[in-house]
């Protein structure tokens, strides 16, 4: 599995938990009992990491965020678009994941997975917490 799927897979576990109001932690349990025989050593502590950063960082990620959404509530936007931006939140911020690496991955699964201007929305958003993170 590429990063690029890992980070899909980690996206869908998000979304999983942000839908059924759930820890990430728990979700994250179910899906690694369900897919770890398609997971290599790589992947598995990729997402298992990214699962105990978002989870130990969520408030801290919400509050940036809420910081850098104008006109916007986190618990308003869609499940999808909250997903993306916690995950690529916690990757510019916490991981130091290269910011164009980050923001185009998010892009790229918003265009896949939300509406229409769910990339437009998002690109703004960590294009925003990019300023506010440099300072």
């Amino acid at each position: 599995m590429s990063r690029k799927v890992a980070r899909e897979e980690l996206f869908k576990l998000v979304f999983e938990s942000e839908l059924m109001e759930t820890e990430l932690t728990e979700c994250y349990e179910t899906f690694i009992k369900r897919e770890a025989t398609k997971l290599n050593d790589n992947d598995s502590e990729f997402i298992r990491g990214y699962v105990n950063g978002l989870s130990k960082n969520n408030i801290e990620i919400l509050e940036i965020l809420k910081r850098n959404m104008t006109g916007w509530n986190v618990e308003r936007i869609g499940t999808v678009e909250r997903a993306i931006l916690k995950i690529s939140c916690y990757e510019i911020v916490f991981e130091r994941v290269p910011i164009e690496v980050s923001i185009n991955e998010a892009v790229e699964i918003a265009k896949r997975y939300g509406d229409e201007k769910s990339y437009e929305f998002i690109n703004g958003v960590l294009a925003k917490i990019v300023v506010e993170n440099r300072r």
